[in-house]
């Protein structure tokens, strides 16, 4: 694995900032590469804000088959995480390798990236996980706003990525017209998307719109 694990980094920054540039959250991305990578068979990624409960972003295969982990993470955060990477053995989940992304300058949390597997990493294993600590931390400034901007459309206002989308255009001065060209949408559906934009915002025109997105972290720091 050692051979590749530059050429998996690579690929794991790829689809991750794929993501964060549509607009989403680029812990699916980040979490799948290194849980196949490493062969592992629980995979989670774990934000965590001091001031609220540890959400669990990601769980691989599934978020019933990666409680256990999260468990472990929740315990030991954060006492029990200093450095960047960590592995141990953790009974009744396996052996555990933890990397720890310290909060972006702009973001209150942190992220947890914690794998388990039944038999003990290699050194090709931690080579590949030594590499991808710099790439994530300074990806992590980008995907954090990227979550924080998801989360709060999902939990706050019910925002779909396409509203987002419609949003995020309108912030950049266009009209639905424009806005209909460049998502290649029909203006009518576009005049739908603003209207539902409106209903879940409580607002009844652009200007406080996109005020409100702005003050909500709803948009990106371009728009």
């Amino acid at each position: 694995m050692s051979d590749k694990s530059a050429e998996i980094v690579l690929n794991m920054l790829t689809d991750a900032i794929g993501a964060i540039n549509a607009g989403e959250s680029a812990d699916r991305a980040i979490v799948t590469h290194l849980y196949n990578a490493l062969d592992a068979e629980i995979g989670v990624s774990v934000h965590c804000d001091p001031r609220q409960a540890l959400e669990l972003v990601i769980g691989l295969p599934d978020a019933a088959t990666a409680a256990p982990l999260f468990n472990d993470v929740a315990s030991e955060w954060p006492t029990g995480m200093s450095g960047h990477v960590t592995v141990g053995h953790v009974a009744g989940v396996g052996y555990v390798v933890y990397i720890v992304i310290p909060p972006a300058p702009d973001a209150r949390f942190m992220q947890v990236l914690a794998f388990a597997r039944d038999t003990p990493y290699d050194d090709a294993s931690c080579t590949l996980l030594k590499r991808s600590c710099q790439p994530l931390r300074a990806v992590w400034p980008l995907a954090a706003r990227a979550y924080a901007r998801e989360r709060a459309a999902r939990h706050e206002y019910s925002l779909t990525s396409r509203e987002l989308d419609v949003l995020g255009l309108l912030a950049q001065g266009l009209l639905a017209t424009s806005i209909a060209s460049r998502l290649n949408l029909s203006p009518r559906t576009v005049h739908k998307h603003l209207g539902n934009i409106y209903r879940k915002l409580g607002v009844h025109d652009r200007l406080v719109a996109v005020s409100l997105a702005r003050a909500n972290g709803l948009l990106d720091v371009a728009n």
